[in-house]
């Protein structure tokens, strides 16, 4: 399917808005459509999971969170799941999986949230000194959606604590239309999971399969550098938070405009 944005004819010109593809679950597009609009980049969203909330997990999870020492809140999505079924702010100590989940918990009314100053994954955490702080035996209550990754569970359990999870959400796989051709392809994507990563090589149509492979591709996590490779992409940029994006696709568009401009430079000195 060709770009359908009112893109111009010579899109692929440095001088024209350069193309991200955007695979994340749904409920992040509008977020990261606006950081490449900023950043004078067209976004194109691709969908692949679909949040669905679990009614009966959200109805229980006040009560669940008031008889806990502390909470761990697994991503912004988890957060804002539960947003309608947080309670008032108690005892618990609430902690986040890094900086953007910190941050959608104190636009949810918390404050006071424990995150790692550096990383966003459940190592980061775990190396937090609240853990040696908190009693023993404390109950713990991982919030997060069902399938997840269970690494931090195990590893507090093993410490002592008394571990909960509540499964509040389900990531459904979607299959939305690709928002390009195999003549026209983006100029780099955006994939923020090793799941995400898996549908998109397993539901890309065979036209497509090349021109994927051959991708830029910025993420944030070595995990997902790695199930990238192992679907054959090769063209990859390790960012250290999803907060470095922006600057990331600024840095891309200033080279691309750079080139034709040295080699413009080229020509007239007759060394091209």
């Amino acid at each position: 399917m060709p770009r359908s944005l009112g893109l111009p004819e010579n899109f692929l010109s440095p001088f024209s808005m350069p193309a991200l593809l955007i695979v994340r679950p749904e409920n992040r597009l509008r977020e990261d459509a606006a950081v490449c609009l900023a950043a004078g980049w067209q976004p194109l969203p691709l969908p692949l999971i679909r949040i669905e909330a679990d009614a009966v997990a959200l109805t229980a999870l006040p009560a669940r969170i008031a008889d806990a020492d502390a909470v761990f809140w697994v991503s912004p999505t988890a957060v804002e799941t539960a947003a309608g079924a947080l309670p008032a702010p108690g005892r618990a100590l609430h902690v986040a999986v890094g900086a953007g989940t910190a941050a959608a918990l104190n636009r949810a009314g918390l404050s006071g949230i424990a995150a790692p100053p550096q990383g966003n994954d459940s190592e980061a955490v775990l190396a937090l000194p609240l853990w040696r702080q908190l009693p023993p035996q404390a109950k713990i209550l991982l919030v997060r959606g069902s399938g997840g990754r269970d690494w931090l569970r195990q590893q507090l359990t093993a410490r002592g604590f008394q571990v909960a999870c509540a499964d509040i959400y389900r990531r459904l796989p979607a299959a939305p239309p690709w928002p390009f051709s195999a003549d026209n392809p983006p100029d780099a994507a955006w994939v923020t999971s090793a799941e995400l990563v898996g549908l998109l090589f397993g539901q890309a149509p065979p036209n497509l399969a090349q021109a994927l492979k051959t991708l830029l591709y910025f993420t944030h996590h070595p995990r997902i550098a790695a199930a990238l490779r192992q679907h054959g992409a090769q063209r990859i940029q390790l960012l250290a938070s999803p907060s470095e994006l922006s600057a990331a696709l600024a840095a891309l568009s200033e080279q691309q405009m750079e080139a034709p401009a040295c080699a413009r430079q080229n020509i007239e000195k007759g060394t091209a």
